[in-house]
């Protein structure tokens, strides 16, 4: 009896995840077909001309980034004079100099790996490796090693010292917070006119993307979005793990595509809208923090970026949601570097997942603030926690459909409803989007892309889970630690010497 008992469960657990995925990525698709249709539609829309727009100030925050400021100098130094109300400001911080005196600290105390120690590179590790086995590894000689290579404060004013009047400045944040703290702090020494530019030191906007971007500025809407796609830069690693960083950054460009972008515009489209059911349909605004253009006053009404949680930008989408400030679509995407192994594809989507975790702070403070109204702010939490599950759900649901699939005792009917579950979730959106991601539109590229995909969907809710975990146990990122990155480190500090 307890074994048919057992065997009843695990067969209605696997038509609930077949039919889950069935559900969830049907829709999907039908929600991607829409993007790409806006896409195309959009894309040979003429663009006005620069002169009639507001300025532009771009801000950049920085962290333990030294190797990459002169390639982001570079590359917009190129890109200013194109746009003539255009200004750069990178915002270094004093987090640099307290989290090095951590990891001078933590290197003292146990394993000198990657794993354990990923804010250093793998130079800086060698020395303090060589260190040690000589005996010499105390806290003042860990300092001393980490202390040779320049704060990317330092690596900006050398940079810019021998240049002026490219617009282009730098500003130093003397607190600990983060990003949000960094930008907010960066705002209170800018025109307070036009529109604020967050930017990721490395992003590489492309002149089309710029254009497209200036374009939806010219009737001075509250905040403009410039949606990305991912792609992995095929660094030195293990075969499994270019498999993973591909599916990942094929899986991420398209939930950008079928996640993304529909919530922005469909987020757009019913804000302001009268009656409980256009609020339902506008849902939660979830803004990313790379690609995001603020005008000036909606920075100051909504308090700027929260700095009390731990990432920006979607607790951010929080604040225009109550305030009911939409957020128009750029029609162009952009293109920015992902994880290359599994280790960093984990413990970027562990810190992203902080974003649902701290909704009900954000939540908690927007009553305290009386932002919305009660009703509005049940809504924006039942749609948090609808999206949090997904993400948690997402892994173990796929490895439930993938058993049924293939297990020798699946009924014809549930093997087949797993199957079309799997398309939908795979095959499906890699042809669709083979065209806007890369371009390789082919039988063997669309099975490779598939089958990463398969492979990044089982890894998906890894991160997640540790989050939780790390939540369960009061454990926060950035507490008392290092600032964790999403970002790899400069591979040689010493090259921006």
């Amino acid at each position: 009896m307890a074994a048919g008992n057992a065997v009843a469960v695990v067969r209605a657990a696997a038509w609930a995840a077949a039919l889950a995925l069935v559900a969830r990525h049907g829709a999907g698709a039908w929600q991607l077909a829409g993007t790409l249709s806006w896409l195309a539609r959009r894309a040979g829309e003429p663009q006005p001309a620069h002169g009639r727009l507001p300025p532009v100030h771009v801000v950049i925050p920085v962290l333990r980034e030294q190797g990459q400021v002169r390639p982001a100098l570079d590359w917009w130094r190129t890109v200013l004079p194109l746009f003539p109300g255009m200004s750069l400001t990178l915002v270094s911080t004093a987090r640099e100099d307290h989290d090095r005196a951590l990891l001078a600290r933590a290197a003292c105390h146990g394993p000198l790996t990657s794993s354990r120690l990923p804010q250093l590179a793998e130079c800086e590790l060698d020395l303090l490796r060589a260190a040690r086995q000589h005996g010499r590894l105390t806290e003042a000689a860990a300092s001393a090693i980490l202390g040779q290579a320049p704060s990317t404060g330092d690596v900006i004013d050398r940079e810019l010292a021998s240049t002026s009047g490219e617009r282009i400045s730098h500003i130093a944040y003397p607190g600990l917070g983060c990003k949000a703290a960094q930008v907010n702090h960066a705002v209170l020494s800018l025109p307070h006119e036009g529109y604020l530019a967050v930017y990721d030191i490395d992003s590489r906007p492309a002149l089309e993307e710029l254009t497209a971007a200036y374009a939806c500025l010219a009737d001075q809407p509250p905040v403009v979005q410039v949606h990305a796609l991912f792609r992995a830069g095929g660094g030195e690693c293990s075969r499994a793990d270019r498999v993973l960083a591909r599916g990942a950054a094929v899986l991420q460009s398209i939930w950008t595509l079928r996640r993304e972008v529909p919530y922005a515009r469909r987020h757009q489209h019913f804000t302001g809208r009268p009656g409980a059911l256009a609020a339902w349909r506008a849902g939660l605004s979830q803004p990313v923090g790379h690609g995001l253009y603020l005008r000036h006053d909606v920075h100051a009404a909504t308090g700027g970026f929260p700095e009390d949680s731990v990432l920006d930008d979607v607790p951010a989408g929080v604040a225009l949601t109550l305030a009911g400030i939409p957020v128009l679509s750029v029609p162009a995407l952009a293109t920015v570097p992902a994880p290359e192994s599994a280790a960093e594809i984990i413990a970027q989507h562990r810190r992203w997942y902080w974003s649902y975790l701290d909704y009900p702070v954000v939540l908690r403070d927007a009553a305290r603030r009386q932002a919305g109204t009660p009703a509005r702010r049940r809504l924006v939490a039942a749609v948090a926690l609808y999206r949090g599950t997904a993400w948690l759900a997402a892994g173990p649901v796929t490895l439930l459909a993938v058993l049924a699939a293939i297990a020798p005792r699946s009924r014809p009917a549930l093997r087949a409803t797993a199957l079309v579950g799997l398309t939908l979730a795979t095959a499906v959106p890699a042809a669709a989007t083979a065209r806007v991601r890369d371009g390789r539109l082919s039988a063997a590229a669309v099975s490779q892309d598939s089958g990463a995909l398969l492979a990044a969907y089982l890894m998906r809710s890894a991160g997640p889970w540790l989050a939780v975990a790390d939540a369960a146990r009061g454990r926060r990122p950035g507490t008392g630690a290092p600032a964790p990155k999403a970002n790899r480190p400069p591979r040689d500090p010493g090259a921006a010497r």
